[in-house]
């Protein structure tokens, strides 16, 4: 998969998995396996001594489990609409949501769409603007005292502070908490909230619980990356520190399978952690190989907790060290006692040989993940939540990979419907199948546990495809076939040369070479770039905005158009950043500007002159482009199953009629100009029906809302009427890619992008932008925090019918100003704002007293 849009640890390596693999047979929920796949037999074993659940942990509603899987990357609508999906070709997974509970189709990211933000926001329920990570591609930039900026990774460990990621950080630069935490939006928030404590952590309403929380490559809760984090959790003179700078391998392969990756954050006490026992680096006998879990601004205190951290500490608490274990006939270790895969493949770190350890964020396949989320529920960790690589890049699993196999020699990135493409679902496909078997021989249903499935967000495929001037062949490709539970590879499409691979663009050139704007600047990298402008000008400056009509006004030629066309798409400046939670609380972390481009395209710095060549040239590595604002990106979905969770089976639009990358259209299709039904919801709402569903509560409010029409029995408060429609209207009127953020950024754009006398239009629609945010946030915080007591506390919700027309209403405005600029608004709409805007503050008085 492309590097600059998947996770990676700090070395930046692409992850190329070695060893052997094959896959179990006479699994009849596994479906057909794809051609050149051995199968094997399981050798003798040991059986496992395993505790599944222990009676410390208290969950109430029935739940005695959950189980939450977060792809990267993988659809359920189609990306060419002859193609089945992602999801199609995993029918074992996308039957058993289907099955046993509810799937919802029309579920939606933040904005920028990228791995880190959209990970947390489903962890924590909030917007990068109160997380702080509303990351541009994983990353972002800092303005120093100078005028600089300097960059960082947005992967981090969760205490960490800001991970800056120059060799030699700029004298001065940032060193607040990476997850920079706001209890309330920071734009609109007087006095400004100070940048200095770190977001409350997910894991932790459940191990006060009494519940052990397992992750395995989930963003920011398990180590990282071995520079910073190793020193940080493990100590400065620690074993663990003293083997990284021992080690001379500048990519630290082996500190990362052991530390990075995996990681058991422990309830009070548990045996898990205070038990555990190992032999550290440069010592000869065990020694306790837990760390205090510390979070020393987590509300209401958090001491006397610990966590094991890595597969080197937490395999062995998973029967590793025990050769042949088998657990219910699954096989757990092999014959040298080291953890497997689900297809018995010895789960090893990345580029070693003969070292177990984690595998790696980049291409860590779901028989490796589902593994060690069995293993961590059979052995007494019943809160787990793992992370799968996804299918449209080549993941190297050495099955499919092996001399004849159909990812022998495939591209880094895959068109919909290839060989190899098809070959990864169907290995995916068969992991899932094995994983509910194996889970239900533990007595781990949809009867005794929450089920949560999601992915971090959409993607643009740029390339070929139906409808466009270019189209892979035969033009009657499918890929494959689905009857039941089997994958059945069918009419499999090609990519001729120069018909797949994103546009490239040169963005300091292309403003170079066809603005003539050498404006000094720092950007980082992506399809939705952020732009930090030298000396940090303010929004009206001269020069800023300047550069952002420029930005606006570039064009290329599109091969898959057949035309030449703007670049551009969308700008949001600060205001418009805000009202996208695209802001931070730290206010040295938000961007100068942000630009949306076509998501054919991917924009980096470069030379001024473009090297001589063209500035815009297609990459055939990299193809799957995300970040940007385009329905095919920004929509995803939530499987959900478990006590308490109706069985509703799909919920909203099917897979053959969702947003595509295909026809004329492709990229250009906006989230509630789609057409998608069902429940409109946003990953923010993940977390709080979570909670709802184990009966604990965070120790915060929410950006997001219990998802009321999936529950069996909602308490009395959300039953009452109104409340549900309250709820639909506040997901339109707070999600960054509802209508409100929509018009909004359709609006802000066309005023960026004007150049009237005295630059009127800009700062008139801005002063509107300005004022709507303002109500908006006032508003969504009386309906969030009225939501909230509703859901936690039983509390009546007062007011609803009000609510109901004000937030109707202040969308209607985003919308009018969109449509016809902030003059013919102003004379709309300005009096009926001020008069709104008095209402609401006194409602807030009312709610909050």
């Amino acid at each position: 998969m492309p590097r600059h849009k998947h996770r990676q640890w700090i070395t930046g390596r692409a992850v190329v998995l070695g060893g052997c693999a094959a896959l179990l047979g006479g699994l009849a929920l596994a479906g057909q396996a794809a051609p050149g796949l051995a199968a094997t037999k399981a050798k003798a074993a040991q059986p496992a001594a395993r505790v599944l659940a222990t009676n410390a942990c208290h969950l109430r509603h029935g739940v005695k489990h959950v189980v939450q899987i977060t792809f990267d990357n993988v659809h359920f609508f189609r990306d060419n609409p002859n193609v089945p999906s992602d999801l199609e070709m995993m029918p074992n997974l996308l039957n058993f949501f289907e099955s046993n509970g509810t799937f919802l189709s029309n579920n939606h990211t933040p904005l920028i769409a990228h791995t880190a933000n959209d990970i947390l926001t489903t962890l924590t329920g909030l917007y990068g603007d109160r997380h702080g990570m509303s990351a541009s591609n994983n990353a972002y930039r800092s303005f120093n005292p100078d005028g600089t900026s300097d960059p960082a990774s947005a992967f981090a460990y969760w205490t960490d502070p800001i991970f800056d990621t120059l060799s030699t950080p700029t004298t001065g630069h940032d060193t607040n908490p990476s997850m920079v935490y706001s209890p309330t939006p920071p734009a609109t928030t007087s006095p400004a909230p100070q940048p200095n404590t770190t977001t409350p952590a997910p894991w932790v309403p459940f191990t006060r619980a009494g519940c052990d929380a397992g992750y395995v490559g989930t963003a920011n809760v398990e180590l990282e990356n071995s520079a910073v984090d190793i020193p940080k959790v493990f100590g400065a003179t620690s074993p663990e520190a003293q083997q990284l700078a021992q080690d001379p391998d500048s990519f630290k392969d082996a500190e990362t399978a052991d530390y990075v990756g995996v990681a058991v954050h422990c309830a009070q006490n548990n045996a898990f952690c205070s038990a555990a026992e190992g032999v550290k680096f440069g010592q000869t006998s065990p020694s306790p190989t837990a760390s205090p879990d510390l979070l020393p601004s987590e509300p209401g205190g958090y001491s006397n907790f610990q966590g094991l951290f890595g597969h080197r500490y937490v395999a062995p608490q998973l029967g590793a060290g025990t050769p042949n274990v088998m657990h219910n006939g699954y096989e757990v270790t092999n014959a040298a006692g080291n953890l497997v895969d689900l297809n018995g493949n010895e789960i090893d770190g990345a580029f070693l040989t003969g070292h177990p350890g984690f595998p790696g964020f980049s291409n860590i396949n779901a028989a490796q993940t589902l593994a060690y989320l069995a293993d961590m529920q059979e052995a007494g960790v019943p809160i787990t939540s793992g992370y799968i690589s996804d299918v449209h890049g080549n993941e190297h699993i050495p099955a499919l990979s092996g001399t004849g196999g159909p990812c022998n020699g495939a591209p880094s990135a895959l068109g919909s419907g290839s060989a190899c493409y098809v070959a990864q679902a169907q290995y995916y496909n068969q992991a899932f199948g094995i994983f509910f078997q194996r889970l239900a021989a533990d007595g781990i249903t949809p009867q005794n546990t929450l089920f949560i499935l999601s992915t971090d967000e959409g993607d643009h495929e740029a390339g070929a495809n139906v409808g466009r001037a270019i189209q892979p062949t035969p033009a009657n490709c499918d890929g494959a076939t689905v009857s039941g539970d089997t994958v059945t590879p069918d009419v499999l499409c090609t990519y001729p040369a120069g018909s797949f691979g994103e546009l490239s663009g040169n963005l300091t050139g292309l403003l170079a070479t066809e603005r003539n704007d050498t404006t000094p600047f720092s950007m980082v990298n992506d399809s939705a770039p952020e732009f930090y402008v030298n000396g940090n000008p303010g929004p009206d400056d001269p020069s800023v905005r300047t550069l952002e009509q420029d930005a606006g006004a570039l064009t290329a030629a599109n091969p898959y158009t057949g035309t030449a066309q703007p670049i551009t798409n969308y700008l949001a400046d600060r205001t418009e950043e805000a009202i996208l939670h695209m802001s931070n609380a730290d206010p040295a972390r938000t961007a100068t500007f942000a630009m949306f481009a076509r998501p054919d395209y991917f924009l980096s710095a470069g030379s001024a002159n473009c090297g001589g060549g063209p500035c815009v040239t297609q990459n055939t590595g990299f193809a799957w482009d995300h970040g940007d604002y385009a329905a095919e990106i920004d929509t995803n979905y939530l499987g959900i199953a478990g006590p308490g969770v109706a069985n509703l089976g799909l919920d909203g639009t099917a897979a053959d009629a969702g947003p595509s990358s295909a026809g004329a259209n492709s990229g250009q299709v906006t989230v509630p100009g789609s057409g998608t039904t069902g429940t409109w919801i946003d990953e923010t709402d993940i977390r709080p029906t979570i909670m709802y569903l184990t009966g604990l509560k965070d120790d915060y409010e929410h950006d997001g809302r219990v998802i009321t029409q999936i529950l069996t029995s909602p308490n009395g408060a959300l039953s009452r009427p109104g409340v549900t429609t309250l709820g639909n209207c506040y997901k339109q009127l707070n999600s960054s890619v509802g209508q409100f953020g929509t018009a909004t950024l359709q609006a802000a754009t066309t005023a960026i992008e004007s150049n009237s006398p005295g630059d009127q239009t800009y700062l008139t629609t801005d002063q509107v932008l300005s004022s709507l945010e303002t109500v908006r946030d006032n508003l969504a915080g009386v309906i969030k925090g009225q939501l909230e007591a509703a859901e936690y506390q039983g509390s009546r919700v007062f007011g609803v019918t009000a609510e109901v027309a004000a937030c109707h209403g202040l969308i209607s405005e985003a919308q009018f100003l969109a449509a016809h600029g902030a003059a013919s608004w102003h004379k709309a709409y300005a009096l009926k704002l001020r008069s709104m805007a008095r209402w609401v503050r006194k409602e807030s008085g009312t709610a909050r007293s």
